[in-house]
């Protein structure tokens, strides 16, 4: 695949949540630049800039968007090259772990005019902190909904035969692995890349995973029990892990630390959660509700529904919120992009790019 897209980070019940210290394993990577600078530097014209000028040579790129603007980058990661950029400002802010033998800064804040950014101290302030306290009470509704979702998840947990799903969990782990060579023949476990591949943005809710799909064997996780599809999904990772594949983890935007999709790229394997198949569009369905009482989960149908009507309408309120976010933020991009020397930027630019083009 030439191209992929994906977050690293996200809009969730608890806040801004980071999977930044994924986006490159720095340990193998030959370099990574880090941006800085204020709203309207170029950071994120500056990592498309390089994105397209690398895919134009032929070189895959992995497009790392940001969780508030989906034009925004946060991040770009050229494989083939292990080299990637980053932009380490607040809210994902990042520093050199290890300075000038991987990774360095590149201080776009240089190159613009602070005597005339100065004389806007009063409104950046102002609108600083509006945008703090609209983000504030987006994830307050986010919050709010994943508290809903829990009650949900509850009663679906109750409905649910422990034993069958344990089952289930077993055989397809069977399914996976048997007769698959383990990778770890000197011992050595898998590594897991934490992203998202959905998001709560300023544009409303945005998937890449469909794009993720593109090329590879897809499993579908059917049922509506989202605990039981985490239990699966991790069980999944933990059995890849352990027999020395490397595995992307792709996790849920209102609560992060639970598993949405999972890929195993050795085996070319997406296995994703979806809410209703037919199994058309898939190569295998896997059918949580075999281990569900679907006659009681029926009985619970109102009850349900009404909570499901309640969920929606924070999730809704919460994207309001985030779009107001947008507002502010071009509202401080107009103030810096104002004060900025573009052409000394495009001047620095050349000198990265050169490095990468022999």
């Amino acid at each position: 695949m030439k191209e992929r897209h994906f977050f690293a980070g996200n809009n969730t019940s608890k806040g801004f949540y980071s999977y930044f210290d994924y986006i490159l394993n720095l340990e193998e990577a030959n370099h990574y630049y880090i941006l800085k600078g204020g709203p309207g530097v170029g950071k994120s014209s500056f990592m498309k800039k390089f994105a397209k000028t690398m895919s134009s040579k032929g070189y895959a790129i992995e497009y790392v968007h940001c969780s508030s603007d989906k034009e925004s980058l946060d991040a770009i990661v050229i494989p083939d090259l292990k080299i990637g950029f980053v932009d380490g400002t607040a809210p994902h802010t990042i520093d050199p772990k290890y300075p000038g033998a991987i990774d360095e800064i590149i201080n776009l804040g240089y190159f613009f005019d602070g005597s005339q950014i100065a004389k806007h101290k009063k409104e950046i302030i102002a609108v600083n902190k509006e945008k703090s306290d609209t983000y504030k009470s987006a994830y307050r509704y986010l919050g709010a909904a994943s508290f809903i979702q829990d009650d949900i998840n509850a009663i679906h947990d109750s409905l649910t035969d422990q034993e069958k799903l344990h089952k289930l969990v077993e055989d397809i782990k069977l399914k996976i692995f048997q007769g698959k060579t383990p990778r770890n023949t000197k011992q050595k476990p898998g590594r897991v890349r934490k992203l998202f591949s959905e998001s709560y943005t300023a544009d409303g809710y945005i998937s890449y995973t469909e794009s993720l799909c593109e090329g590879a064997k897809v499993w579908a996780v059917v049922g509506k029990n989202i605990n039981a599809a985490t239990k699966l999904l991790d069980a999944i990772l933990k059995e890849s892990i352990r027999n020395g594949y490397d595995v992307e983890g792709f996790y849920r935007p209102l609560t992060p630390e639970k598993l949405q999709h999972i890929f195993i790229p050795e085996l070319n394997l997406m296995i994703r959660s979806v809410d209703y198949s037919n199994g058309e569009n898939f190569d295998q369905v896997i059918n949580l509700n075999q281990a569900m009482d679907i006659k009681a989960l029926e009985a619970q149908g109102y009850c349900i529904k009404s909570k499901v009507k309640e969920y929606d309408n924070l999730i809704h309120l919460a994207l309001e919120k985030l779009s107001e976010t947008k507002k502010l933020h071009g509202a401080l991009e107009k103030i810096y992009v104002g004060s900025m020397d573009f052409h000394g930027v495009d001047q620095y630019f050349e000198t990265i790019l050169a490095k990468y083009q022999s």
